[in-house]
């Protein structure tokens, strides 16, 4: 009994997985995804931006001033910004963050349940 319930659980998950891929706005998301790989200041910008988020983290743990980090984050993420294609990836990253957290509570409530 316990390894048909596993299974129908399984059969269940990877039709929510088929339902996502093949929604508009994940198809969208990975779509953009792909474009912004092959834009190459639009990728820089991106690993800029992580360099200087680590180094902040670093120097907040270390208890140093982060102003100028700060201020040059600030104009980096702007200058992302200013792309269109970059902006709309990262609406769609929120809202399809949020619908995956909703699942996630769906799912635990279910089993908590």
């Amino acid at each position: 009994m316990e390894n048909k319930n596993k299974e129908e659980v399984l059969k269940k998950l990877d039709e929510l997985i088929e339902l996502i891929k093949n929604n508009y706005n994940y198809k969208r998301y990975a779509e953009l995804k792909e474009i912004m790989s092959s834009n190459k200041s639009i990728m820089s910008l991106m690993k800029e931006i992580k360099k200087l988020e680590q180094c902040i983290v670093k120097k907040e743990y270390n208890k140093l001033d982060t102003n100028e980090e700060e201020k040059k984050l600030k104009l980096l993420k702007e200058e992302l910004n200013s792309y269109p294609i970059y902006l709309e990836y990262s609406y769609l990253q929120e809202d399809l963050n949020n619908d995956f957290q909703n699942i996630k509570k769906i799912i635990e409530d279910s089993i908590n349940n």
